[in-house]
């Protein structure tokens, strides 16, 4: 299980990665991420970078001009553990068809060099309603993700919008954060009450103030809050991710 947690994280570059392009409302419609990512043998990673810039990008950014989808980035993983990804891309769309038209583009072209030489493969598709894009070019990526209580998955979600939201508002609005988001699966492949919270930045001093505006805030929180927060999820389930950015565009 913890190890499937693991391999969820990544994703959600849907978000962080491929934040929905979209003004902030309520409620915000929904918003479908599709995650692709591969463990890349070092010795392949300029091979694999040389590909997606040959077939990816020039796809994501057609598809995203003509509307198909809203944003689109690809990525890699900063800190690696010995079975992790290394490389991936995301892109959202309000509709799993707009999601399927980039996937049925980038198999046209058939498998390329630097993903055949991938020892694993693995695929997410996720979904939010809850996020908020705002201005500046995402470089960083932070993907925090745990398990829910299972008989009250939603108590989670209710929490973090009562105690640390307005924090993440507050942060994006100050140009700290490009992005966040609350994901959870629409495809389950491992936990159903897995949750993640994704975020971008437009540079590392971003995370460090993040970072501290979170920690301030939790400072502020009362015992019963404090209580409150650390019944929402499950005794050590959290899984982290950090990854760069190295392409992305958006409506």
């Amino acid at each position: 299980m913890m190890k499937r947690i693991a391999g969820l994280l990544v994703i959600v570059l849907a978000v962080m990665l491929v934040p929905a392009a979209l003004p902030q409302m309520e409620p915000t419609p929904r918003v479908y991420t599709f995650v692709s990512q591969f463990q890349v043998p070092r010795a392949n990673w300029a091979a694999n970078s040389e590909d997606t810039e040959k077939t990816i990008v020039p796809i994501a950014e057609k598809l995203t001009a003509d509307g198909t989808i809203l944003s689109w980035s690809t990525f890699e993983q900063i800190v690696h553990t010995p079975d992790g990804y290394t490389h991936g891309a995301a892109w959202s769309s309000t509709s799993i068809s707009g999601l399927m038209k980039v996937l049925d583009e980038i198999r046209k072209a058939g498998p390329r060099p630097g993903q055949i030489a991938a020892t694993k493969h693995e695929d997410f598709l996720m979904q939010t309603s809850m996020y908020h894009e705002g201005s500046g070019t995402p470089t960083y990526l932070r993907v925090v993700c745990s398990n829910a209580r299972a008989e009250k998955p939603g108590e989670y979600t209710a929490t973090l919008k009562k105690l640390l939201v307005p924090t993440f508002e507050e942060q994006v609005k100050k140009g700290v954060a490009t992005y966040y988001g609350v994901d959870e699966q629409y495809v389950n492949t491992s936990a159903p009450s897995t949750r993640c919270v994704v975020v971008s930045y437009p540079n590392a001093e971003g995370m460090d103030k993040w970072a501290a505006a979170i920690n301030a805030t939790q400072a502020k929180w009362s015992p019963a809050e404090r209580a409150e927060f650390a019944a929402s999820t499950v005794l050590d389930s959290r899984r982290d991710i950090m990854a760069r950015i190295t392409h992305s565009g958006h409506k």
